[in-house]
């Protein structure tokens, strides 16, 4: 029989053999604990989401890829204005949540169109609301950056109501200065959209916002979001074809030489750009259109400015992005316009705006007297600026 004192008696080399024996048993205890409970909580998403409309119970919410036209990832039926989504995600995918009723449209920049919400799709827990108003889903840092964009971008552009009865009022002048509140308001709304993408250009979400954008962030500033930006972001839908453009407006860069054409006048006759261009003159080429609503607003501006320079070494080519001749020519007459006017009457598919990547307008191109590109995108003030300085 043994006692205490025979146990403590073994030899030393048994004794390390059954401690080092036990410290696996506990290791292998604690790493099967440990596996155990990563199972039991596998990584996943979860979305909880209230719908804040009246009719919407027993409609489904759908959850789609964003920018493809694919069939819904998954649905979820609404109960008592509530809704739940559970599922995993490999990596961070740009998907739209919307009320089945909902046709999705292109929204603003920074904003949510009602009832739909966009956001990244990622493993973890999250919280949706769609309503008419603002719709979200926030829970993850991207979703809850985005979130802040849209509040920030809202309180600039809540200055605008304030300006309803004035744009719409039959006094020019009133109107006039309501809209040019309204620009600037924008412009405002543009810094702080661009600004955000130049954050967040490793993200999916600021990719979606930057396409939505894309009328709005300077040229020079898309070239510096896409030079910085991840391989994620440029495979967002729609991106590839901003890449494209930025690409053609390389050609007609700030420093390089103007691009020329050929395109008919008015009376069908032939001219190319390199007539007027590169001859000895200040020159700008206006790509605009009689349907354009800006671009009417700035010819009279325009009309002053070539009246007080256009024998002082400045002239205009006017490259119309109209489709249809009468509306062409009634819009030169009725806006005064005296300067040469060139068209193909292709609409936005015109051959020389292709050249240039003009792709809204107005689109201005200020060109020096050897033919080098001095600037673009300038409006009639800013081009009266401009030529104070180079003929004086």
């Amino acid at each position: 029989m043994r006692n205490q004192e025979d146990s403590l008696s073994l030899p030393v080399e048994n004794q390390l053999y059954i401690i080092e024996t036990m410290k696996k048993v506990s290791i292998f205890a604690v790493a099967t604990t440990l596996l155990l409970a990563a199972c039991a909580e596998k990584p996943g998403y979860e979305i909880a989401g209230t719908v804040a409309k009246a009719d919407a119970e027993g409609q489904y919410v759908y959850l789609q890829k964003w920018g493809v036209d694919e069939a819904p990832l998954d649905s979820a039926l609404i109960t008592n204005g509530k809704f739940t989504l559970k599922g995993e995600q490999a990596a961070p995918l740009l998907c739209v949540l919307r009320l089945g009723s909902e046709e999705l449209k292109r929204g603003d920049a920074g904003e949510n169109q009602a009832f739909t919400a966009v956001f990244t799709l990622e493993n973890a827990k999250m919280q949706a609301l769609l309503d008419d108003k603002a719709p979200v889903v926030t829970g993850t840092p991207e979703n809850d950056g985005f979130k802040a964009l849209q509040d920030q971008v809202k309180g600039i552009r809540a200055a605008e109501e304030a300006l309803t009865d004035q744009l719409k009022s039959a006094d020019e002048a009133v109107k006039n200065a309501a809209i040019e509140k309204a620009e600037a308001i924008e412009a405002e709304a543009s810094k702080v959209v661009t600004a955000y993408v130049k954050a967040n250009s490793d993200k999916q979400i600021a990719a979606k916002v930057f396409s939505d954008a894309r009328y709005d962030i300077a040229e020079a500033d898309q070239d510096e979001i896409v030079a910085g930006a991840s391989e994620a972001f440029k495979a967002v839908p729609g991106i590839s074809k901003m890449i494209d453009h930025l690409n053609v407006l390389k050609n007609s860069a700030v420093g390089k030489a103007f691009i020329d054409f050929e395109m008919a006048d008015a009376d069908g006759k032939m001219h190319k750009l390199s007539e007027y261009v590169g001859k000895g003159k200040v020159v700008l080429i206006d790509f605009w259109a009689s349907w354009c609503p800006p671009c009417r607003r700035d010819m009279p501006n325009m009309v002053e400015i070539y009246k007080q320079y256009k024998n002082k070494g400045f002239e205009i080519v006017g490259i119309s992005l109209d489709s249809k001749a009468d509306a062409w020519a009634k819009g030169v007459k009725d806006l005064n316009i005296t300067w040469p006017q060139l068209s193909d009457l292709q609409g936005w598919k015109n051959a020389g705006a292709a050249l240039y990547g003009v792709n809204s307008i107005p689109h201005t191109v200020l060109v020096d007297k050897d033919g080098t590109i001095l600037v673009k995108g300038l409006h009639a003030k800013e081009v009266g600026e401009k030529l104070k300085e180079l003929l004086k």
